[in-house]
């Protein structure tokens, strides 16, 4: 795990526990019982780029490492630098999509195409999940007999290492870098505008991929599947990198489920507001290309101009961050663009987050206790937004919505009874947090392995 930066105690802040401790002192950062069952133990992970679920993977990967693990990563050549600068062994798809989201003419999965959730889905569906699920499924083959793995982990939208990992007999985890998407009891009372879109969504993906997913299956030896479920539920184990108080569905998941954070420790303290000349709006969206995504800009810099213009908006500033205004000339004078620059650099002196919904932006923004207002495109981005709204930490608006609406939106999210409440729920949030969780699900399914580490 990464440890967030220290900001100063002022009054008004919270303490915040670290290291699965609390405020009163931290526990212990490694279990020892956990640091030797990965010891020496080979894993392999499939992983692919969707843009912002890399950087959480790779800090679990990264620590496991660190505990003693082998560590090899089997991805698109766009994460290899990234992969080997955590300290991980990479090797590539030979066979799977040549896929990277970096720019429109390699990105396979063009979800700025979509139109709509649903179009979002089918895209993923079949470009990620099932189309490429056999040649993904021989890659990981391939990879596992080169690094002799013993342990398989995959990140749930690829069933071809799953498929693989069945057909090798090795014990595997599913990674999910989201909240749960699965149908659930604690779920089951929510009304749809309530518990967002994501889990019918999902669970509709899983019945229309069914019939790929068994040709798969039939080509490697393996029999049919009644649903595609029971594909997650033949790994030991599934890692959910949330809080379990941010997901609804935590209260009813099956024991297999392990809910383990977002691999980034806690600030050692959540700032009511750390002194500035201003108060501070970040703007941070996909690091992959969004639906609609050039409008939606133009639509938060005339926001920002807006708020600047408003009655109790003067000292309000704008930073857009990772270069969504490179093609701008003229900005307004309360904004300023900032190239890429971690999001926990500038938490610490942030007011506000306005982003596009992504995971791990979500999550950050929580625990550093800063309200956000999410402009989701799709699937898991609404759930969030609602969920953000039920625990009083920020709202959700349309990517399409008018500039003066954003604009008094950002007027109300950033009052300090607003941010108040993102505090609170920050430091409920580093109540439950525990660094050793993930590590201790992969020690567990590396004791199953049939060989013993070297």
């Amino acid at each position: 795990m990464t440890a967030g930066p220290v900001a100063p105690g002022r009054e008004g802040a919270v303490p915040a526990a670290r290291n699965g401790g609390t405020a009163a002192g931290p526990a212990p950062d490694r279990d020892a019982l956990t640091e030797r069952s990965l010891r020496g133990r080979r894993i392999l992970y499939a992983l692919w780029d969707g843009g912002g679920n890399v950087a959480t993977t790779l800090l679990l990967l990264g620590d496991l490492a660190r505990r003693g693990a082998r560590v090899t990563v089997l991805s698109n050549d766009s994460v290899a630098d990234r992969v080997r600068a955590a300290g991980l062994e990479f090797t590539p798809y030979r066979l799977g999509p040549r896929h990277d989201p970096r720019s429109r003419e390699t990105d396979v999965l063009k979800l700025w195409e979509a139109r709509t959730p649903a179009e979002s889905s089918r895209l993923i569906r079949d470009r990620v999940m099932f189309g490429p699920a056999e040649a993904l499924c021989r890659d990981t083959l391939r990879a596992a007999e080169e690094c002799g793995a013993e342990l398989l982990a995959a990140d749930y939208t690829l069933f071809g290492p799953l498929v693989a990992a069945e057909r090798l007999g090795l014990p595997h985890i599913v990674l999910m870098n989201t909240i749960y998407p699965l149908p659930t009891a604690a779920l089951a009372g929510l009304r749809a505008a309530r518990s967002g879109p994501f889990t019918y969504l999902f669970t509709r993906m899983l019945a229309q991929g069914l019939p790929r997913l068994n040709e798969v299956r039939e080509r490697f030896g393996l029999g049919p599947l009644a649903t595609a479920q029971e594909q997650y539920e033949r790994a030991g184990a599934t890692v959910v990198t949330c809080h379990p108080r941010f997901d609804p569905a935590s209260a009813s998941v099956p024991p297999r489920v392990h809910y383990v954070g977002p691999q980034v420790d806690p600030p050692a303290w959540v700032p009511a507001r750390l002194p500035g000349p201003a108060r501070r709006v970040l703007v941070s969206l996909s690091t992959t290309d969004q639906p609609e995504e050039a409008l939606l800009v133009d639509a938060l810099v005339r926001a920002a101009e807006l708020v600047g213009a408003a009655e109790g908006g003067a000292d309000i500033a704008f930073e857009f961050l990772g270069g969504v205004l490179g093609h701008r000339a003229e900005l307004p004078a309360n904004v300023t663009a900032r190239g890429y620059v971690p999001l926990e650099e500038h938490l610490p002196y942030a007011d506000l987050v306005l982003h596009h919904g992504g995971f791990g932006t979500t999550t950050r923004a929580l625990l550093w206790g800063v309200p956000a207002i999410i402009f989701g495109s799709f699937q898991e981005q609404f759930n969030s937004a609602r969920r953000l709204d039920e625990l009083g930490a920020g709202t959700g608006m349309r990517r399409d919505s008018d500039p003066a609406d954003i604009a008094a939106a950002i007027l109300d999210r950033i009052a300090a009874p607003r941010r108040a409440a993102a505090r609170d729920c920050a430091r409920a949030l580093h109540a439950e947090h525990d660094r050793n969780a993930a590590a201790r699900v992969f020690a567990e399914q590396a004791a199953r392995a049939g060989r013993a580490a070297p």
